[in-house]
């Protein structure tokens, strides 16, 4: 055990004090201050396992040498890690154990850090960034590793009776593993952290994690250099390749790729690096968008001795999720999905989705397109293939996963003609050969498992890799969201669009007459109504309109509020980019940009903090058509903006966003505004959503219980409980600005306001959560979130336990009656009544539970799904009735009159009458 001297910390963000200061008592002859600042966004107080710690720069000063280093003087028995000062912008120490340390700058005591590091389960870690694994399994010796994605681990197997695999131990990592890479003579196995931006060394003896170097935003691939001297990482949001001096631990260059890139193939003697675009778009199919030929650039080529780009090979596919190579190096396959997205997707003779493999000469000056197979629809093919996800060449047999379609097909290798094929686990992507014979591992990132085939397609073995981190109906909902639909769509799923719940890089065809940049999914809870149209109210209506509408496969409930939590944990990027400091906080130029974009450069009328969206909707966007006003958080990884794809990088939509506005900028503004743009995240826990909202804040009972939920903890670490912490940032004003008595319960990120007495019938008031609301993880709530809401008036009439409500849907042919049952729970919400609404004679298996009120002699219920035809939903908003019969000997109503709203793609449907009687 290091000695450990005595030292008392004061503060994360202002460094750094020596004990006597902390006392207020003088230092006789104080030592300089050589250390600058703590990363404000960190917290030492309750780092996690796993995670890297970034220590301060040295300062630039005469009174301090170069020569300081960060050392560890104190740490729990057994650690063995230590600190690095150079290779990335800031030194780091990533911590092996849990317990307390204490680092410090060469023997200057004035520098010293206390650091305390909790072991935190998956479960405790998962945050739903959805930054999946494309390369989640690797040969290391005779081991078989795996990154465990959502579970932020990675799983070690070794054979244990020469024949059947074993996980042999997990090792926590960084956020989001999604690649590993390894070869002779390596100590230590990499692994790309694409949830911290950086790449982890993991020491193979001792099965910890030792070092995790900064490489850029969002490392997804890597490809070792022959000699395992140089690795190349290619850099998802930032359209390059990091080249990574293994020596030195250093990133040495960066190589300019094509958009998006992240499956890497390295040729046999190293002389040749292939880079995937994954969303590379069709601009022959895309003649709706602003999508060129100069845009189509599929794969690119990097020479690895100058480290440029000596050609780019388009005409390949749109989404480009793997690529391999043959044994000789000759051909590069790549599995991908490409389509066209004008026609109607019900039209039986269009091909919106082609699910193929594409072989393509690896040995020519310019490469180009060899042969490929469409995997659904070729002779002999036993069904669809949706989202092919991995490729692998073994022999004579050419291996393609299916992502979506759970199955792993086996082709000639020569004529892609399919031999065989076998069902496997969810998620199926990498896939490395075991053994001369054949065998094969398949990687299932959604079922954190290996599946172990023989050359056959016999299956061997299925090895569980971790247990699943996710809430259960989380990992429901990501099914539902990743796995074929039914019918027309059996050859594609949600996520055959919206890639990775982002865009994917087309303009599809939606409705008669409209077609749309797909909309990139995140914080969805919080920024409703959602679509560029605004026709979906909500994340649980989705959850029965998606699966029916758009994929044909109506969802049971179960999978109906599955896919709502789903949607609604998406988060979209971590708060570090590839242009933030290391902890996400703003660098100079992006404070000055955040200033002209709340100021002169007046985008923050529309795009309003702390959530950057007003959540209003726009007559005539920036793609000159009616438009919702998305988020800007996070806004820098999407790569396609606007309705209409007008823009595709963030200089351009910038620059279409200032003539949009019309306010002249310098070149110095636009330079700070696009920085600032490049650094927008979530800075403390990022906001779930809020209630009462806009679609709930008018007649509100008494008893309502307002509440708001992060994505991370409130802090606790300072003396004070979290609801302690919480009482004095979220508050409840009545509408004279006085603080309404009451206190606040807090259940993980979800913190509930609890008045001490019924609120005042017809009264409106205000919820607030005040900026500076601090979290656990680090950094606070930027700006300040809140709702406003009117408490109802007594109700004339009491609620039946079932009523019968009619819905008159226009149609070609007059009015056609649409029947539901509304049944009162047991378990009202508090502040209204909550119905469960069941459609009759539709087909349909809705069982949806919504919030409703009575104000007075008003009927308001939330936004629900609304069956249209036997696969169709679309959504009912605007739903407002009036009491028109109230028995007089029960008080019981027994008749509701009012109309709502229908909207769905190509439908909107004002003013539509319905009628509610007794059942």
């Amino acid at each position: 055990m290091r000695a450990t001297p005595f030292v008392l910390f004061c503060s994360a963000s202002v460094l750094l004090l020596s004990a006597s200061a902390c006392r207020d008592e003088p230092e006789p002859s104080p030592e300089p201050v050589c250390a600058e600042a703590l990363l404000p966004l960190q917290n030492p107080r309750s780092h996690t396992l796993g995670e890297t710690f970034y220590l301060p720069r040295l300062k630039q000063d005469e009174r301090c040498p170069s020569t300081l280093e960060w050392q560890v003087v104190s740490a729990p028995e057994g650690s063995r890690n230590t600190a690095y000062t150079r290779g990335a912008p800031e030194p780091r120490f990533t911590p092996d154990m849990p317990g307390d340390y204490v680092l410090r700058l060469g023997e200057l005591r004035d520098s010293e850090v206390p650091l305390h590091v909790v072991a935190r389960s998956p479960a405790e870690r998962f945050r739903n960034h959805y930054l999946t694994p494309l390369s989640g399994v690797v040969r290391v010796g005779e081991e078989l590793w795996t990154a465990n994605g959502a579970s932020y681990t990675v799983s070690r197997l070794a054979r244990v009776d020469g024949t059947q695999w074993s996980q042999q131990g997990e090792v926590p990592v960084g956020a989001w593993p999604s690649a590993l890479a390894w070869r002779e003579p390596l100590p230590y196995v990499l692994v790309a952290q694409r949830g911290s931006d950086t790449v982890g060394f993991i020491d193979r003896e001792r099965g910890v994690l030792v070092d995790s170097l900064w490489v850029g935003d969002e490392p997804s691939g890597l490809a070792l250099s022959p000699d395992a001297r140089r690795l190349y990482v290619s850099l998802a949001t930032q359209r390059r390749v990091a080249v990574v001096d293994l020596t030195v631990r250093e990133v040495v260059a960066q190589v300019e790729v094509g958009f998006d890139p992240r499956a890497l193939a390295l040729s046999p003697d190293g002389r040749r690096l292939f880079v995937a675009s994954y969303r590379s778009g069709n601009h022959a199919k895309d003649t709706r968008g602003k999508y060129g030929p100069e845009d189509d650039q599929d794969i690119s080529v990097v020479d690895t001795a100058s480290l440029t780009t000596i050609a780019t090979v388009d005409g390949v596919s749109a989404d480009l999720r793997a690529l391999a190579l043959s044994e000789d190096g000759s051909e590069l396959y790549v599995a991908a999905t490409d389509g066209d997205p004008e026609p109607s997707q019900a039209d039986a003779t269009a091909k919106p989705f082609v699910h193929e493999v594409v072989v393509v000469d690896a040995d020519a000056e310019v490469p180009g397109v060899l042969r490929r197979a469409d995997l659904t629809r070729q002779a002999g093919s036993g069904g669809p293939v949706v989202n092919p996800a991995g490729v692998l060449a073994v022999g004579d047999t050419l291996w393609v996963s299916s992502e979506s379609s759970d199955v792993v097909v086996a082709l000639d290798r020569n004529t892609l003609a399919e031999k065989a094929r076998v069902a496997v686990g969810p998620g199926a992507r990498q896939m490395v050969a075991l053994d001369a014979a054949g065998t094969v591992a398949v990687h299932c990132f959604q079922s954190f498992e290996l599946w172990v085939l023989r050359a056959d397609g016999t299956v061997l073995q299925k090895v569980k890799l971790a247990e699943d981190p996710r809430p259960a109906n989380v990992a429901l909902g990501e099914r539902v969201f990743t796995r074929p639909g039914g019918g027309f769509a059996a050859n594609h799923s949600c996520s055959s669009c919206h890639v990775e719940t982002q865009n994917d890089g087309m303009v599809w065809r939606f409705g008669p007459s409209i077609w749309h940049n797909v909309r990139p999914l995140q914080l969805l809870d919080a920024t409703t109504p959602l679509e560029w149209g605004a026709y979906v109210s909500s994340s649980e209506n989705f959850g029965y309109q998606g699966p029916a509408s758009i994929v044909s496969r109506p969802a049971t409930p179960e999978e109906a509020l599955g896919l709502q939590a789903f949607l609604g944990s998406l988060l979209g990027a971590p708060r570090a980019t590839g242009h933030t400091r290391l902890d996400g906080s703003y660098t100079e130029a992006a404070l000055r940009g955040q200033a002209l974009f709340e100021g002169k450069a007046a985008c923050s009328g529309c795009h309003t903090p702390p959530l950057y969206t007003s959540r209003g909707y726009v007559a005539q966007g920036k793609s000159g058509e009616p438009a919702d006003i998305p988020t800007l958080l996070g806004t820098y990884r999407h790569g396609i903006y606007f309705v209409g794809a007008k823009a595709r990088s963030l200089e351009a939509a910038l620059e279409v966003a200032i003539d949009y506005v019309k306010v002249p900028l310098s070149a110095e503004e636009r330079a700070d505004l696009l920085a600032f743009l490049r650094e927008l995240t979530p800075k403390g826990g990022a906001p779930m959503g809020i209630w009462p909202d806009i679609d709930s804040d008018e007649g509100v009972y008494p008893d309502v219980r307002p509440s708001v939920a992060f994505a991370d903890p409130v802090e606790d670490t300072q003396g004070k409980t979290a609801a302690e912490v919480a009482a004095e940032y979220v508050v409840l004003e009545d509408a004279l600005g006085n603080r309404v008595s009451g206190a606040v319960e807090v259940q993980g990120g979800r913190l509930t306001f609890v008045p001490a007495a019924p609120l005042a019938p017809g009264a409106r008031y205000r919820f607030r959560v005040l900026p500076g609301l601090p979290f656990l993880s680090g950094g606070s709530l930027w700006g300040e979130f809140g709702s406003e809401f009117t408490v109802a008036k007594p109700a004339a009439g009491t609620w039946p336990r079932t009523m019968r409500m009619t819905v008159q849907v226009p149609g070609r042919e007059g009015t056609a009656p649409v029947d539901f049952v509304l049944e009162t729970t047991e378990a009202s919400r508090p502040g209204g009544l909550t119905l469960t609404i069941l459609p009759q004679g539709s087909g349909s298996q809705q069982r949806q539970q919504v919030w409703s009120r009575l104000d007075g002699d008003r009927w308001r219920v939330q936004p629900f799904a609304m069956p249209l035809f036997r696969t169709s939903v679309a959504d009912a908003s605007e739903v407002m009735g009036t009491v028109t019969q109230v028995d007089p000997s029960t008080q019981g109503i027994t008749r509701v009159e009012g109309k709502l709203r229908i909207r769905g793609p190509g439908i909107d449907m004002p003013d539509v009458a319905f009628s509610i009687v007794p059942q």
